[in-house]
Parts: C-alpha cells; sequence; structure tokens
C-alpha cells in the first residue's frame, strides 16, 4: 500500500516534537567550561610530618581528583563535583636532609616541603675505662651512655678479649665481655674500642711457670763502706723486685726487673757493733721470694780505765783504748782496722791526742782548772765505751 507523502511529513514531525529539539540543541543549554583555584600553592612541615589540606573553587558541576608523586605524601584518591577540599598526610623523616614532594589537586600544583632532623651530636661516655684481671680466665661488663639515637659498635683489639653481648647499639647500653685464660708467662693488654672511648683490659701472666734463683744469698763484708751484687735468674718477663730492710743498706740498682737481672746493694761503713741486713727480693709466684742476708763485722772496744777523779786545779789524763774486729778476720795482720775517735761531752774536758784514731791506742787528754764550789762529771766516750771524770770543787 502506498502512504500519501504529507501523512509521512505529519509523522515524523510529531517524532520529532516527543524526543528531543530537532535542531540538535540541548535543552539545557551549552556544555559549561570549568576553571579551577586551589589554596594554598604550597606547604611546609616538620620533620615529625603531620597533616596539609587544600581547597579548590569552582562552579557546582566541575569534578576534580588529587594525586600525590611522593611516596611519603598520602592522597585520598576520590572524585569530587564542584567546590570543595582535599586532606594529605606527610609522613614523618629520619633523615637530616630536608625533602621536597608534589601534588596535582584539580589540575594544579601544590608543593609539599618538608625539614629534615636536626643532626644529633653523638657522644659517649663508658662506666669505667680500665679493668684487670687474673691470669685465669674471667669476664666483666661496662656500661654506655650516650643519646638515643647515637649508635656505636664495640670492636675487641685480640682474640682473647671477646665482647660477648653489646657488640653494637644505639643509644645507652651495656657490654659484656670474656677474657681467656693468659697461660703465657708476660702479662698482656687488649682494649675493647667504643666510637671515641676505649676500654683497657690488663691481664696478668701466668706466674706460676717462672722459676727463680737468687745468688748469693749470704753476705759477709768487712766494716769499710762497699757494694755487693746479687743475681736473680728467672725466665723472661719473669717479674722480680728488691729492697732492704735497713737504713744502712740501699738498693742502687736492679730494684725491680723482668726476667735476669743484677741486683746492686751499697753499704755504709760500720766501726761499731757487728750488724745484720736483708735484702728482700720478691716475685708473684707461691714461694713469696728469696732474703739475701748482709752480715757486716763490726768492733769490739774496751778502755784500760772507767774514770778518772781530779783536784779543782787543772790537770791531765790518760787512758788507752783497746779493739778488735768482730770478726777478727776483718781486722787484719795487727787488728788495726777499727776506727776511733774519742769525744768529750763538757768543754772543760779536752782531748789532745788527735783524732780519729785506728787500732789500739792511748788518749790523751786536759781537765780546766773548777773555780766553783761545787764538784763537777764530764765524759769522754769512745763508741760504746764512756770514761767518767770527776772533778771537785774549791
Amino acid at each position: 500500500m502506498r502512504t500519501h507523502p504529507l501523512a509521512n511529513a505529519l509523522v515524523a514531525g510529531l517524532v520529532c516534537l516527543g524526543l528531543a529539539n530537532c535542531s540538535g540543541k540541548s535543552s539545557n543549554g551549552p556544555a559549561p567550561v570549568c576553571s579551577f583555584t586551589a589554596t594554598p600553592a604550597s606547604q611546609s612541615f616538620g620533620p615529625d610530618g603531620g597533616q596539609g589540606a587544600v581547597s579548590v573553587m569552582t562552579t557546582a558541576s566541575c569534578a576534580w581528583t588529587a594525586s600525590s608523586s611522593s611516596a611519603w605524601i598520602s592522597v585520598p584518591g576520590t572524585t569530587i563535583a564542584g567546590p570543595g577540599s582535599v586532606t594529605y598526610t606527610v609522613s614523618a623523616t629520619a633523615s637530616t636532609e630536608a625533602r621536597t614532594g608534589a601534588m596535582t589537586i584539580a589540575g594544579q600544583s601544590h608543593t609539599v616541603t618538608q625539614q629534615g632532623r636536626t643532626p644529633t651530636v653523638c657522644s659517649y661516655e663508658l662506666s669505667s675505662d680500665s679493668a684487670e684481671f687474673g691470669s685465669d680466665a674471667a669476664g666483666g661488663t661496662f656500661s654506655v651512655t650516650a643519646p638515643a639515637d647515637c649508635t656505636w659498635a664495640a670492636i675487641s683489639s685480640a682474640s682473647w678479649l671477646v665482647v660477648t653481648s653489646g657488640a653494637q647499639g644505639t643509644g645507652s647500653g651495656t657490654v659484656a665481655y670474656s677474657v681467656a685464660r693468659n697461660t703465657d708467662v708476660p702479662d698482656r693488654i687488649a682494649r675493647v674500642t667504643l666510637a671515641d672511648r676505649i676500654f683497657t683490659v690488663v691481664q696478668e701472666g701466668d706466674y706460676d711457670a717462672c722459676q727463680y734463683a737468687v745468688t748469693p744469698v749470704n753476705v759477709e763484708t768487712c766494716m769499710p763502706a762497699g757494694t755487693v751484687n746479687i743475681m736473680v735468674s728467672t725466665q723472661n718477663s719473669c717479674p722480680w723486685t728488691a729492697a732492704p730492710d735497713a737504713a744502712w743498706l740501699d738498693v742502687t740498682s736492679g730494684g725491680s726487673g723482668s726476667g735476669s737481672g743484677v741486683i746492686t746493694v751499697a753499704f755504709t761503713e760500720n766501726y761499731d757493733a757487728r750488724r745484720l741486713g736483708i735484702v728482700m727480693v720478691r716475685w708473684p709466684a707461691p714461694t713469696a721470694g728469696q732474703n739475701v742476708r748482709l752480715d757486716q763485722a763490726g768492733c769490739l772496744y774496751g778502755v784500760s780505765r772507767n774514770e778518772f777523779s781530779f783536784a779543782a786545779t787543772a790537770g791531765t789524763g790518760t787512758f788507752d783504748v783497746l779493739q778488735q774486729s768482730d770478726p777478727y778476720t776483718c781486722g787484719g795482720a795487727t787488728q788495726d782496722r777499727c776506727i776511733w775517735s774519742a769525744i768529750s761531752d763538757v768543754p772543760w774536758i779536752t782531748v789532745t791526742s788527735s783524732m780519729p784514731r785506728a787500732g789500739d791506742n792511748p788518749v790523751a787528754f786536759a781537765v780546766a782548772a773548777n773555780t766553783g764550789a761545787s764538784a763537777r762529771v764530764g765524759r769522754i766516750t769512745v763508741r760504746d765505751k764512756v770514761v767518767v771524770i770527776t772533778q771537785a770543787g774549791q
């Protein structure tokens, strides 16, 4: 069946009116042109981070998003239509260096700057600077005081000194260490270095392995001053000391040593009684050491008279001094090696014989007149002998 052209045109017009404007234009008008303003354009944060916000101004139908190009800046990934704001988070930083990141918000650039942390000035203190141990195995600890974010390492300088715990740490802490047995004779030293600090460990040697011999152990000398040498024989690194027990003995060299050595002992002259002294040689071993006995000869004295009496007038007198060395072998063939002087203790008695004298000899003296009414007493001393002189008054 053939349709009339006018009818077709009328139907087409009704469809056009019902569905849309047949001119091709929207009934709501033209599509809007979107523009965005994001504020602020940048923001700064401290090293601990925090949250920031950016506001966006635009028309109601304009959609926008926010994104971050830095992993340390977190921002929600939602789409927002019309004006609004977005909140983002900046994570904390442990670095001392500043850093800068960028965000894109509604097509606008937003710059984020974060400051670095202030560098910590690290200082370290140890509870002790050193420790000493015997030759046996042992252990110990020491404390470290440091700021909380300061790192350190404890490093031993020797294989026999081992850091057993606290080899590394941050801030304050404790270092434990062990010391192996010292099977050698010498003492030994090792160190634990921690930053700019040093902890020193001193360990004694195994002195039980040391063997000592001292010669001579008995020394006999005559009356004059002199020196004697004492030989100490032992292994290398085995220590010893030497000291006298009498004021008339002096260790002039070899007061201490390690390994074999010589002790030189000086002694003063002695014309009084025979005397004994000891040089004490000592070492750090189960046996304390060896005493060296010094026996120095002396002299025995006698006088022919023990007392004199004089009238008030001036006068003179004599007495004999007899001497002998002890032992007699130090007196020589003529037994004249003892030296002595006769000394008056008052001004009115004058010893007229020359002094000092040696061997057997007389002593001459003079007594001045006594002008006083009272008697008086004086003395002449020869070593350990005393001659008493009494003078009457007027």
